[in-house]
C-alpha cells in the first residue's frame, strides 16, 4: 500500500515540542525481560515522552519518542488514530518510537494470562499513557514557531555486536569484536529564528540494557544520563530515537544487578552525550563564517565576521510512507508442535511450582498460538512499515522492527542525503536479521520469533526488502514537485 508523497509550499518551517512523565504505578510488570519474574519496584529515574511537530505548508508531521520498550500493533495504530484526530495531524504523518528500554511498563496483550490484578494495572495505565501522548503532541502542536534545522553525525563505542560463535558452533548473545555495528552518533539540531535550540534530535545504536533483568527499577536505562546531559548544556528539550540495534549490546554488556552496573549506565549515557553535544556544537543553523578581513595590529591578523543566514522555508520537506505484506517461513507440521506444546506444558507446570513460570509460560502460549495458525491452512504474512521524512538534505527512515546494524549501514552508504535510520517504530514486529544470519542461527533468527508470539519464522527476504523499501521512500520524497 502506497501513500501520497506530500510536498510543502515555499513557507516558513515551524516547529514545538513538549514532554509529558509517563512513568507508571510501582507493582506494574515489566516489560524487557521475559525472564524477569519481579515487578518495579521503585523508580531509577522517569519515564518520559517526548513530541516535535514539525509544520511547513501543507504539510505537518509528529514525531514522539517514548522510554518504554515500544508500542507494539494494534494499540499503536489506535494511539496515533486519536492522536491525529486530536491533533488534525494526519495518522500517517506520526511517528511513534519507542527507545526499546527493557525496564519500562509492559503493556496490554504482550503477556496474555496475566493475573487480573496486572491486568487492571496494565489496562489502566495504558489509557493514562494514551491520554499523556494525545497531550503531549497537542502541546508541542501549540508551541510551533518559526524555526532553522541542521544535522550532523559522529560517532561513539557505545555498542558491541552481540553474536558471539561458542566453540560448539551456537550463536550466543555475547559479544563479537569483530562483528558489525552502527557507531554512528546522528544529531538534528531545531533552532529558532534567532539560532537558539528548541529541541535536539538524537540518534545512536545499541539495546538498552546496561541494567539488566536482576533491576526491579522502572529506568530509561543510559538514555536517561545521556538525555540529561544534552538537555543541561543546550537548554532545550531533546529526543533520543533507537537506530539498528537488533544485533547491537552496550558496550559494558548486559547488566548483573550489581552496583556496578551503574556506574557502567552512566559512563555510556555520558559517552552518548558527550559526542551528541560535539555535533550539536558544529551544527550552526543562523549564521556562517563571512570574507576574511586582514586588521593591522603589531602583527597582520586575519578576522573573519558572521554572516546571518535568510530565514528560508526547508526545500523540499516531503513525506512517504509505505506498508509492504511479506509471507513469513511456512508453518512447521503439526506433530511437532504438539509434542512442543506437551513439553512446554510440563515444564510451565514445574516452573510454576517454584515461582519461575514467565519464560515457559511465554513457550506455551507461542506453541497453542502456533497451533491455531496450522489449523486455520492460511499463508502467514506480516506487514513491514517503512516511514521517510525529508527536509532539505536531510532524510529519516523508520521501520517497524528490530533492524540488524547491517541493514541501516548499507541505507546510510547507498542514501543521496544525510540520513538517519531508526527502528523500533509505529510498532515492532520483531528482529530483521541478515540473509547471512539465517545460515548462522541465533536467537534473532530463531527463539525470538517465540518470544514475540510469532507463528513463523521470518525470511531472508525481510532484510533486502527492509533495505529497498527504504530508500525507495527517500527517493521519493526527493523527487521534485508535480
Amino acid at each position: 500500500m502506497w501513500s501520497m508523497v506530500e510536498s510543502l509550499e515555499s513557507r516558513q518551517l515551524l516547529a514545538g515540542v513538549a514532554r509529558v512523565i509517563i512513568t507508571p504505578p510501582l507493582g506494574i510488570r515489566m516489560m524487557g525481560y521475559t525472564v524477569q519474574e519481579c515487578v518495579a519496584e521503585a523508580v531509577e529515574r522517569e519515564l518520559t515522552a517526548t513530541a516535535l511537530v514539525l509544520s511547513s505548508g501543507p504539510l505537518t508531521v509528529g514525531l514522539i519518542s517514548c522510554d518504554l520498550l515500544f508500542l507494539q500493533s494494534p494499540f499503536v495504530d489506535q494511539l496515533r488514530a486519536r492522536i491525529a484526530v486530536q491533533s488534525q495531524i494526519p495518522f500517517d504523518h506520526l511517528l511513534m518510537h519507542g527507545s526499546h528500554t527493557h525496564l519500562g511498563p509492559m503493556l496490554p496483550g504482550w503477556q496474555p494470562g496475566d493475573s487480573p490484578e496486572q491486568g487492571s494495572l496494565q489496562s489502566a495505565y495504558a489509557q493514562s499513557l494514551q491520554n499523556s501522548l494525545v497531550e503531549v503532541v497537542a502541546k508541542a502542536k501549540a508551541d510551533l514557531r518559526p524555526a532553522r534545522i541542521g544535522a550532523g553525525k559522529g560517532e561513539a563505542p557505545i555498542g558491541m555486536n552481540r553474536r558471539e560463535r561458542l566453540a560448539d558452533g551456537r550463536v550466543i548473545i555475547g559479544e563479537n569484536p569483530r562483528g558489525a555495528v552502527d557507531r554512528e552518533v546522528g544529531v538534528i539540531r531545531i533552532d529558532d529564528s534567532g539560532g537558539r535550540p528548541i529541541a535536539t534530535l538524537m540518534t545512536a545504536a545499541a539495546h538498552p540494557i546496561v541494567l539488566g533483568p536482576k533491576t526491579p527499577l522502572l529506568s530509561p536505562d543510559y538514555v536517561g544520563p545521556a538525555r540529561e546531559i544534552v538537555e543541561r548544556a543546550t537548554g532545550a528539550l531533546s529526543l533520543f530515537f533507537q537506530g539498528a540495534a537488533g544485533n547491537v549490546c552496550p558496550a559494558t554488556g548486559i547488566g548483573a544487578g550489581d552496583a556496578e552496573q551503574f556506574d557502567d549506565m552512566q559512563r555510556i549515557g555520558m559517552m552518548l552525550a558527550g559526542e551528541v553535544l560535539k555535533v550539536h556544537s558544529e551544527v550552526r543553523t543562523h549564521h556562517r563564517r563571512g570574507p576574511r578581513s586582514v586588521v593591522q595590529s603589531v602583527a597582520a591578523l586575519s578576522t573573519w565576521d558572521y554572516e546571518p543566514l535568510p530565514l528560508l522555508p526547508p526545500r523540499p520537506f516531503a513525506l512517504a510512507t509505505r506498508t509492504r505484506t511479506l509471507p513469513m517461513a511456512p508453518l512447521p507440521e503439526r506433530r511437532s508442535i504438539e509434542l512442543l506444546l506437551q513439553q512446554y506444558r510440563e515444564q510451565f507446570a514445574a516452573a510454576q511450582a517454584v515461582g519461575a513460570r514467565q519464560v515457559a509460560r511465554r513457550l506455551t502460549q507461542w506453541a497453542e498460538l502456533v497451533l491455531s495458525a496450522i489449523d486455520a491452512a492460511q499463508p502467514v504474512t506480516r506487514d513491514l512499515r517503512c516511514w521517510a521524512l525529508r527536509i532539505d538534505d536531510i532524510g529519516i527512515v523508520a521501520v517497524n522492527g528490530e533492524p540488524f546494524a547491517e541493514l541501516a549501514i548499507e541505507i546510510k552508504r547507498r542514501s543521496q542525503l544525510q540520513t538517519f535510520f531508526f527502528g523500533y517504530s509505529n510498532g515492532c514486529l520483531g528482529y530483521f536479521p541478515t540473509p547471512e544470519a539465517f545460515q548462522e542461527g541465533g536467537m534473532e533468527v530463531f527463539e525470538s520469533y517465540q518470544n514475540y508470539l510469532l507463528p513463523a519464522q521470518f525470511t531472508p527476504a525481510w532484510g533486502p526488502a527492509v533495505v529497498d523499501t527504504a530508500l525507495e521512500l527517500l527517493d521519493e520524497t526527493s523527487r521534485p514537485e508535480t
